[in-house]
């Protein structure tokens, strides 16, 4: 079977990619809605008002530490460390053990800190705040540091399986979240406050651990109290860890800068930028996270062989199937950002000048869509190369590019300049990486699929005048104009590219 599997990848590294990455896509299906109607329902109980600002700066500083420190680049120099090991049981177990019990020492000896610190880390995170929102902001984040530690040891457990290839069980991991979150706040809003989020954040991210060890045990992967800090992975993973660290942070620090920056507009702007994020992050989350996920673990695995032939194959057909789904998502998010806010979240305390707010951020961010999935997808082309170190140098000129263009714009557009700052940086990441790529590889994309890109883009066009065209004909209407728009995007690119979907399904 697993023969087959390989024949199938290197005659059609696509089609591998599609069936390996849709169940990703499936339960992203599952887990983003469910994220809408959490969404939904910190926006009906808090709006967009101090209280959220507050829980959002008071999540958003642990979530980037993990992120920064431990998480984020976990996978980064993980997943090509442990890909030498796969056909050991008893070896991979041993260092996923060390490496999870690496990250329980780390993570508590950083979470102390900060909850004796606690007060200066909130002076430093939202130093516009009043001190009744610090006051605030400071409650909620020491409820929420244990998922710091939490969120490591998933990432390590995320690691070692989804270099088995397994994506299911990681992926499966944010719909628990996301109903603990949603119990939380629905059971306990009404007596705690703004508090049940936090509270709901910190015990969903528990349970993420809890329902991974049935799959971790299902591929003979056991946890020891092992601690080898002698193993070779150890050494080749201390060798890749600086350069992971720092190319895997960039989007966190760049976003977290631009919350920093937003401090200091009027109370509302910080929040709007985190709904509009949460429906940006859709589309990404649906195409281009399944695509770059199981492009990791096969390149990994490529570049170990030291098969560079397919190794560019699946880099091509990466960049193609990113391109032609964002795409289009683009230009949906764009012509009808303000239907998707007003349907998700116009209700309650979340008025139509949030919607507003809302819609403009939402603009900013999809323009970059499909550099925001290239830009971490070519981060993990070089990561399975081994080479952190050179999208951590391109990804410190780009925090810098961030800060100072989001300062620029934020005077005459609030969060649209901040969140138009996310997309030009992103823009940024994917050429300098490309070209990086390009002059050390002699990877170029094939004629097929610049042809196809080209095409994706004329199709864009077309379907934006439909859209527009859509809209006028039916103004003041909210929900049939958005399904005739989604109908009209899976039409257009569904005739523009049929022979592409047969190509797939004829290989297959």
């Amino acid at each position: 079977m697993e023969q087959r599997a390989s024949e199938t990848a290197r005659r059609n590294p696509a089609l591998d990619i599609i069936r390996k990455g849709s169940i990703i896509t499936i339960i992203t299906l599952v887990s983003r809605p469910l994220g809408y109607v959490r969404e939904a329902i910190q926006a009906y109980l808090f709006g967009a008002t101090l209280l959220v600002d507050a829980f959002i700066v008071a999540f958003n500083f642990p979530e980037l530490i993990q992120t920064l420190f431990f998480s984020g680049a976990t996978s980064a120099f993980l997943i090509p460390v442990c890909t030498k090991y796969l056909n050991d049981r008893e070896e991979y177990s041993r260092i996923y053990s060390t490496f999870i019990n690496i990250s329980i020492v780390l993570t508590l000896f950083v979470s102390v800190v900060f909850f004796l610190f606690s007060g200066t880390v909130v002076r430093i995170i939202a130093p516009g705040f009043s001190p009744e929102a610090k006051v605030i902001t400071n409650n909620l984040f020491l409820i929420m540091i244990p998922v710091i530690a939490f969120h490591t040891v998933l990432s390590v457990m995320k690691a070692f399986l989804n270099a088995k290839e397994h994506f299911a069980a990681p992926e499966l991991s944010g719909i628990i979240w996301n109903l603990f979150f949603i119990a939380s706040a629905v059971l306990l809003g009404k007596k705690l406050g703004i508090y049940s989020l936090a509270i709901g954040v910190t015990a969903g991210s528990l349970m993420q651990i809890v329902m991974q060890y049935p799959y971790l045990r299902k591929y003979g992967i056991r946890y020891h109290l092992a601690l080898d800090l002698s193993h070779p992975a150890i050494a080749t993973a201390k060798r890749l860890f600086t350069g992971a660290l720092i190319a895997t942070s960039i989007v966190p620090i760049n976003s977290f800068v631009g919350r920093i920056i937003a401090s200091y507009l009027p109370h509302g702007e910080v929040a709007s930028l985190s709904y509009a994020f949460r429906i940006f992050i859709l589309p990404f989350s649906l195409f281009a996270v399944p695509v770059y996920t199981v492009m990791f673990s096969r390149l990994s695995k490529l570049f170990h062989d030291r098969d560079m032939q397919n190794f560019k194959a699946h880099i091509d057909s990466s960049v193609l199937l990113i391109c032609v789904t964002l795409i289009p998502a683009t230009i949906l998010l764009c012509t009808t950002g303000d239907l998707c806010v007003k349907i998700l979240y116009e209700r309650g305390a979340f008025t139509a000048t949030d919607t507003a707010m809302t819609t403009r951020a939402l603009f900013g961010y999809s323009v970059g869509l499909v550099f925001y999935g290239l830009s971490i997808s070519f981060v993990r082309i070089f990561n399975s190369m081994h080479d952190m170190k050179t999208p951590a140098l391109i990804g410190i000129t780009s925090i810098v590019l961030n800060a100072i263009i989001a300062s620029i714009l934020m005077v005459p557009f609030r969060n649209l300049g901040i969140s138009l700052a996310t997309s030009i940086v992103s823009l940024y990441n994917f050429v300098f990486l490309y070209v990086i790529l390009k002059r050390r590889t002699r990877y170029a994309l094939t004629r097929t699929a610049t042809r196809d890109i080209i095409k994706s883009i004329f199709a864009g066009m077309a379907l934006t005048l439909l859209i527009v065209l859509t809209r006028r004909l039916l103004p003041g209407r909210l929900l049939t104009p958005l399904i005739i728009s989604a109908f009209l995007t899976i039409a257009v690119y569904g005739i523009v590219f049929k022979s592409y979907y047969r190509k797939l399904l004829r290989r297959g």
